[in-house]
């Protein structure tokens, strides 16, 4: 398993990271994924044999909003 940090941009509610959690703890590979409102970010633990971080960021743009992976 690795880890991947995320800034996530257009959350404005507790509802708003609420969603993304779910939407990424039904993704296939993940194992967790903690997102912070206040902290505007995301910490996804996930299996790099069954997807890439660009798949993980794709989940989160696809519910409208934006990931960007920091290095």
């Amino acid at each position: 398993m690795k880890k991947v940090i995320f800034d996530i941009a257009g959350m404005c509610c507790g509802a708003c990271s609420a969603g993304i959690e779910i939407a990424l703890g039904k993704k296939k590979g993940v194992k967790s994924a903690k997102v912070s409102l206040n902290e505007r970010m995301a910490v996804v633990e996930y299996d790099p044999a069954s997807l890439k971080v660009s798949d993980i960021a794709k989940t989160v743009n696809d519910i409208g909003y934006i990931a960007t992976a920091r290095e």
